[in-house]
């Protein structure tokens, strides 16, 4: 009779194993389960960097257009390191000093500065020659994520190409 009782263990899965299997089981899916969400999360929060990186991009799309249209009216009246906002009124694009909000979220800025040119003509961040044809234009979005404001900005450099 002990023969047969020991036959028998060797078959079957006792409570221990099957609650190690189920445990093992259970680790995995709530693994597989927070990275579905943190692929969630990252997934819905980059379509706001998205924008604001498109946002940033049309800025500096907006003072080519300007420049090409006029650069002396248009960008060389501007003052150097201040904040300009973008706004299209129907007609064409306009820079101000007022605020100016894209759907209520994203907050473009636009900034100027001098661009110095060195005796070969090439620009260095120091010393060197004022070139008033040429400016740095900076295009940042900034908008609040998570009670912090994110900004993504991009910059480019115009010249006075049509002399107008």
């Amino acid at each position: 009779m002990q023969i047969s009782a020991t036959k028998n263990l060797k078959y079957g899965l006792t409570l221990v194993e099957v609650i190690m299997a189920t445990s093992i089981i259970l680790v995995f899916l709530l693994a597989l389960f927070g990275t579905h969400n943190l692929y969630l999360k990252t997934a819905f929060s980059n379509g706001e960097v998205v924008k604001a990186t498109a946002l940033a991009e049309e800025g500096l799309e907006a003072v080519r257009f300007l420049r090409d249209s006029s650069w002396n009216t248009n960008i060389e009246p501007l003052f150097i390191n201040t904040d300009y906002y973008l706004v299209f009124d129907g007609d064409g694009w306009q820079i101000t000093t007022a605020h100016a909000f894209i759907d209520n979220r994203f907050e473009r800025k636009i900034m100027f500065s001098s661009v110095y040119r060195d005796v070969s003509g090439g620009i260095v961040a120091s010393g060197g020659t004022l070139d008033p044809d040429t400016r740095m234009v900076v295009s940042s979005v900034s908008w609040l994520q998570a009670n912090a404001t994110t900004t993504k900005s991009i910059s480019t450099y115009i010249a006075n190409i049509f002399d107008n």
